[in-house]
């Protein structure tokens, strides 16, 4: 008993001290591992896993990908072949824990880095986590380009008004749009936070895109608001064919990529009269909501970003498993 007690007290203390990473995982043959990933995950069927077995078949040298879930020590110590650091979360935030663990990106420590920042550094790739979202990870630049096309002209009967997706809100910008848009909308709260249906779960498999298909609207704004901090949110709206309710990345998020009169953006200051009067209009307005809804979601500017994306993080890590 006193023994299966210490055994649990050295443990914590580990990963207090970040001697061992939160969780591990390694694909079967070795090459590819995840450490502080956030999830007991399958190391096969993670996203880098599949882009690197196809666009680097002849791998050589154990990649090393280090998630931000753990205690920010363990990524920085010595490892055998290439380390890989990527955020999932906003990172750049001054004052709060993820920037206090990884605001450096980890830069010294790793042969590369990629997050949602734009960084100037040889070390460093800006690889939003939105990307594996949207985009397979062995789409060549026709299926990436289809995957556009799909998005801009693919339409959904929409049979609902509104939906809010979240688990959380700690930072308050989910309530903010809420009670902006309350008295206009019916909305959907299909995550934790302020949940009032099961739909998601019982009816969709929690698989979000296919339940926000039945929506004209989407509540979603970033969790916090930081210039370049855009994840999959806004792009799963577009996905769905529902017009995002936005607030993020100082509401200018991807410039050249995402066309912003597609979105309904929300102020942290002020009355937003005209966001109001905007959603008005497309609830009741058929005219005015099919003309919007015509417009592209997403400028042509997108599937260039993305097929550079791609080749760029391919020739990186090709340059490091010949370089080790």
């Amino acid at each position: 008993m006193k023994q299966g007690i210490l055994s649990k007290i050295k443990k914590k203390l580990a990963l207090e001290l970040g001697w061992v990473p939160k969780d591990f995982a390694v694909t079967a043959d070795g090459l590819i591992a995840y450490y502080d990933w956030g999830q007991k995950n399958n190391a096969e069927l993670e996203w880098f896993t599949e882009f690197v077995r196809h666009r680097m078949p002849e791998q050589r040298q154990r990649l090393n990908f280090y998630g931000v879930y753990g205690k920010g020590k363990f990524v920085r110590r010595r490892a055998d072949g290439v380390k890989v650091f990527f955020s999932l979360e906003n990172v750049d935030k001054k004052y709060m824990k993820w920037n206090f663990l990884f605001g450096d990106y980890a830069l010294p420590y790793v042969d590369l880095a990629m997050g949602f920042a734009d960084l100037q550094n040889d070390k460093y790739l800006r690889f939003p986590l939105w990307l594996q979202y949207i985009f397979s990870p062995t789409a060549d630049r026709n299926e990436i380009e289809a995957t556009v096309k799909q998005i801009n002209e693919v339409h959904y009967p929409k049979t609902k008004e509104c939906a809010l997706v979240a688990g959380h809100d700690k930072h308050g910008t989910r309530t903010m749009i809420y009670d902006g848009v309350k008295d206009l909308l019916h909305i959907e709260c299909a995550g934790r936070w302020k949940n009032n249906t099961n739909d998601l779960w019982d009816r969709y498999e929690n698989q979000k895109i296919p339940y926000l298909k039945q929506f004209k609207f989407n509540i979603c704004p970033e969790n916090i608001n930081t210039p370049n901090y855009v994840t999959e949110k806004l792009f799963e709206a577009f996905a769905a064919d529902a017009i995002p309710i936005y607030y993020g990345s100082d509401n200018l998020p991807e410039p050249g990529i995402i066309n912003s009169d597609a979105v309904v953006f929300w102020n942290k200051t002020g009355d937003n009269k005209k966001a109001k009067d905007i959603i008005l209009q497309l609830k009741t307005n058929d005219d005015f909501y099919h003309d919007f809804m015509k417009q592209p979601k997403l400028l042509p500017g997108a599937v260039e970003y993305v097929c550079d994306r791609y080749t760029q993080l391919e020739k990186k890590l090709q340059f490091l498993d010949k370089k080790q």
